[in-house]
Parts: structure tokens; sequence; C-alpha cells
């Protein structure tokens, strides 16, 4: 038997609804966009914590370390390792910016006599003076300002590390403290329960999916080191590192890369065949990742559809640049494990699913 069709009155209803729900949609956007200096060290505090919060439960609880100074020994531990790694690769990738007018040239050498008009667009776009020397002068003029961007946005950088820093410290230290008050608030035993149940499930997924995904990519970043060493190509370590961040952002962040080493063959080589032999292995390495390795240890649990996926992170790079990018899908991942739990938004879980119907 057909449905009833809807009534005047509820078409109106269900059309106000959801322009209310578009409109909400909208204002959460932007207050995340303008309010992105508050929001953005706490949930990248949030992230962080999760990633330490298991090694310091176990110092706590194990070995009895205090947990004030458990959660200051990983923070410090963590600093450290991120600032030896800097160190290492500072030199490498600074190198490498100084060598991108080289990369320029080289193009505009090899395309320089496929047509006449190319010619001439290049005598219009850079009069007088070799192709060569205009070409690095461009380079020059354009660097100037982002170095100067970069000099002025120091300043704000280190203090978002410092709040980040703080901010992780007492997510380590007293976030279980406030666990513990937001159950004693529960009105009974079996509600008390409930919510702490909850809590830790949803806690114990979303640590284990940054660790078991921050390994495969510090794994991925290890092999591509080491295939990268064994094809004897300057600055493996750079390349790995990249390898291991970018991954973090599925799709966009390999194709980058991607295009990166094709630069880097392009400088280096002067075959066809060598120029794409450093992308084809790349690739060959973030295939056997994405399709084997990550869903073997994951699970399905954690798919998700591809296209969702990639608009997901075009609105955090929107909204927050190349580290909303990098966020963008442990963000989503954490959203999904709590909207599961709470039975929040099913029908959005069921869109964001991968599965196929035959």
């Amino acid at each position: 038997m057909a449905e009833a069709p809807l009534s005047p009155t509820r078409l109106r209803h269900h059309a106000s609804t959801n322009a209310m729900k578009l409109l909400a949609a909208l204002a959460l956007a932007y207050t995340f966009y303008f309010c992105r200096s508050l929001i953005l060290p706490l949930l990248l505090a949030g992230l962080v914590a999760l990633f330490a919060s298991p090694v310091v439960r176990i110092l706590n609880n194990k070995f009895k370390v205090p947990r004030a100074l458990s959660a200051a020994l990983v923070l410090i531990l963590l600093v450290m390792l991120v600032g030896y790694s800097i160190s290492l690769l500072y030199e490498p990738a600074s190198q490498w910016l100084q060598r991108l007018p080289l990369l320029g040239i080289k193009l505009a050498e090899h395309v320089e006599g496929m047509t006449d008009s190319f010619d001439a667009l290049k005598d219009n776009v850079l009069p007088g003076g070799s192709s060569k020397e205009s070409l690095k002068n461009a380079m020059g003029s354009g660097l100037l300002p982002v170095l100067s961007i970069m000099a002025a946005a120091t300043a704000t950088m280190l203090f978002q590390l410092a709040a980040i820093l703080m901010l992780t410290y007492f997510f380590l230290v007293f976030g279980d403290t406030l666990l513990r008050n937001m159950v004693r608030a529960r009105p009974s035993l079996n509600a008390k329960k409930n919510l702490l149940s909850m809590f830790h499930t949803i806690r114990d997924d979303i640590s284990r999916y940054v660790l078991v995904v921050s390994a495969i990519n510090i794994l991925l970043g290890l092999t591509t080191a080491v295939v990268f060493y064994l094809l004897d190509v300057p600055d493996p370590l750079l390349w790995g590192a990249l390898a291991a961040i970018l991954n973090y952002a599925p799709y966009l962040g390999p194709f980058l890369l991607t295009v990166l080493l094709t630069g880097v063959g392009f400088i280096e080589y002067q075959q066809l065949s060598q120029i794409l032999l450093l992308p084809g292995v790349f690739l060959l390495l973030n295939i056997i990742e994405s399709q084997l390795i990550t869903p073997l240890v994951l699970g399905k649990r954690f798919n998700m559809n591809p296209l969702l996926v990639v608009i997901w992170m075009f609105i955090w790079g929107w909204i927050w640049g190349a580290v909303g990018v990098l966020i963008a899908i442990p963000l989503l991942v954490c959203l999904k494990i709590i909207a599961g739990h709470l039975d929040i938004a099913p029908n959005w879980l069921i869109l964001l699913d991968d599965k196929t119907v035959s």
C-alpha cells in the first residue's frame, strides 16, 4: 500500500527543519574557521593526549609513577623526539628549497623547443635577459614574501605550540579526574556503570586507532627511507618523514608526495624511466600500505567512503589549512566512534560506510 502524501503543513515543517540544520552546519563551520586559534590547539592537544595516554597509564598503574610525573616524562620524550627529527631534516629540506629554481629552469629547458607559441609566450612573460636568469629572479622575488610571512608568523606559532603542550599535559593529568566527576554526577549506580563503560570503550577505541595509524605511518616512512637509500636517492630520511606525515591525509597526502618525487626525479635524472622510478616506487609502497596492511590491522570497521573522505579533507583544509587536512581523518574517525557508541546520527554513519550493495 502506497504511503499517503505529506500534508502542506508537514512539508513546510520538513523544509524549515532541513533549512535550520543547514544554517546550523554553516554557522558551525564558520565558528571553527574564525575561532581556529582557540579550537585548533584544543583538538591537537586532545589527539596528542589520546596518543600518549596509554603510556601514561602504564607508567602510573604498573610502575607506580605519579601521574603528573608520568605525563611530564612522556611529553619531554615526545618533544625531544620531534626536536631531534626536525634538526635532522632541517638542513636537507632547506637545500631542496634552494634547488626549487633549478626545477623551474629544467622544466623551461625541456619544453622550450616544443612549440613556437610557447617561445612567444615566454618572451612576453619573461622579457629581456636569458630565460634562466629571469626564472631565477622570478623565483627569488616570489620567495621573499613567503619568507617575510613565515618570519611574522613565528611568534604566533611558538605561542600555539606552547599552548598545545600545556593543554596536552593537563589532559593527561586531569582527564581521568574529569571523567570520574562526570560519573559521580549520574543519579543511579547503573547509570554510573554505563557511562563509565561507554567512556572507557570510546577512549580505548580512539587511542587504539591513533596509535595503530601512527605506527603504520611510521613504518611506511621507514620503509620509504630504506628503499630510497638502496636506490641511492639523496636525503632518504627527508622523503621517509614526508611519507609518514602526509599519509595522515589519505589520497591527498600521497598524491602531493608523488608530485614532489616526480620533481626530484626531474632534477636528479635525465631519462624518463629514471624520473618516474621514485614516484612509482612510492606509489607501490603506498598501495601495499593502504590496500593490504591498514585494512588487515584496523579491519573494516574504520573504512569510509573515499569520496566523502576527500570532501571532508577539503572542508577542513579550507577551515584550518594544511593542519586541518592532516587531522581531518583522525577527527572524522573519532567522531564516527563516538557517534557509533552513543547511537547519534545513524543515517550519517550509513552514509560514511564504504560498503557497496551488490
